[in-house]
């Protein structure tokens, strides 16, 4: 409920206040359409076992860098609208026939983070993506304490993510997250959600590290 009052009134104070773009100031919307023609698109996502594929929409790089920021840090609405219709043509194309079938969730950034800035920047991106798409979005994972994933390797990620499922999973999920790095977060996802019941399960984030396979 918080997340969706809060979606509402940013949207509203938008329309008398325009935002300003994050990156540079320049008003009329964040990300502004000048910092919009300067992302690069994130390359291809080798395979994650078990997920049966995973997409990023943009390359994280000092150009996305500061809207990635704003979302996570702030909770940035105005930058996941702006991205957004991109982000539900890269779930269709990613997805392909089973598009119709699917149910969007998230995957849970640690308790005390979500309790500490108010909101899971993951949460705030799924959600907003099923309502430019049209698809049901529902909270499948509950993820337990741990340590950041920040500024850890690849192993070291793939030690400390855990979560648990919640309630009925539908056959084909798609979960989604801020960045990929190693994948790690993803795939801890996806098989938690697969031993519950899942048949296929995608991953979609809003940007890609460039050397996060190397990580």
């Amino acid at each position: 409920m918080l997340q969706w009052w809060r979606g509402h009134v940013d949207g509203f104070l938008e329309q008398w206040f325009p935002t300003s773009c994050t990156r540079c100031g320049s008003l009329g919307g964040s990300p502004c359409s000048i910092c919009i023609d300067q992302f690069v698109g994130a390359a291809p996502i080798p395979e994650i076992p078990p997920l049966k594929s995973v997409a990023a929409l943009l390359r994280y790089d000092e150009t996305s860098r500061p809207f990635i920021a704003d979302l996570k840090y702030h909770g940035g609405w105005s930058v996941v609208r702006g991205l957004a219709p991109a982000l539900s043509f890269l779930l269709e194309d990613t997805v392909g026939a089973q598009y119709r079938d699917v149910v969007l969730t998230w995957a849970p950034t640690i308790p005390e983070r979500a309790r500490d800035r108010g909101f899971d920047q993951a949460e705030v991106l799924a959600r907003e993506l099923a309502h430019r798409s049209g698809l049901p979005v529902r909270r499948l994972l509950r993820r337990l304490p741990g340590e950041h994933q920040t500024g850890r390797n690849r192993f070291e990620r793939s030690q400390g993510v855990h979560f648990v499922a919640t309630g009925p999973i539908p056959e084909i999920v798609v979960v989604l997250d801020d960045v990929v790095t190693t994948g790690s977060t993803l795939a801890a996802a996806a098989t938690v959600l697969c031993e519950a019941g899942a048949l296929s399960v995608f991953g979609l984030a809003l940007a890609a590290t460039p050397d996060w396979s190397q990580t």
